[in-house]
């Protein structure tokens, strides 16, 4: 009789025991590599727009590398983009990344840019250095809403930001920033 409430305690215990490991619901789920994220790298780009009023060539773009940013955006790489709008001057950008989009225009210079507005007959380099430049090749306009340095012959001054028209060659700056150096005093009579 020993033998008969043993085996039965037994079958009870294996009973409760698969009961509860069916209970856990543990899922097994195959281990998988995760998918390879595909990148690419094109050097020496060049691109060339010409104008549509005129037919000549308006801007010529280089850079160094094209990538695939975080964001999924292709960003060129050491970027150098010599625009003359025309009837306008000649405007050479140069940035560490830049995104360009050819179908609307708008460009987008980043990790810091500088704008080189070429000496004329009558007017000095005009050097504009900021962070971030955003524009447009269609409307031929510049802005940015970050800190900025301008240079102009032997003037320089600090702006908070500032826009352009490069075609009409107009300039607007926001919150300027000036060190006035005034000249020496020099005592000497008028008239002799």
């Amino acid at each position: 009789m020993n033998i008969r409430i043993l085996s039965v305690l037994g079958v009870m215990a294996l009973a409760v025991a698969v009961w509860f490991f069916y209970q856990e619901d543990v899922e097994v789920k195959p281990a998988l590599p995760k998918a390879p994220v595909a990148s690419a790298e094109v050097t020496q780009i060049s691109a060339v727009q010409t104008s549509p009023e005129t037919g000549e060539t308006e801007y010529t773009l280089t850079a160094d590398s094209l990538v695939q940013n975080a964001d999924g955006q292709d960003e060129l790489r050491g970027a150098t983009m010599n625009w003359q709008p025309p009837s306008g001057e000649k405007y050479v950008l140069t940035a560490t990344g830049a995104i360009f989009t050819q179908s609307t225009g708008d460009i987008l210079l980043s990790k810091g840019f500088q704008l080189v507005r070429q000496a004329t007959a009558d007017k000095p380099e005009l050097v504009i250095v900021g962070n971030s430049l955003t524009g447009n090749t269609k409307t031929r306009t510049v802005s940015s809403q970050e800190p900025l340095t301008v240079t102009q012959g032997d003037d320089k001054f600090k702006a908070a930001g500032f826009s352009a028209n490069l075609q009409t060659g107009d300039y607007e700056f926001d919150h300027i920033e000036v060190l006035f150096d005034a000249p020496k005093r020099q005592n000497k009579p008028l008239l002799q």
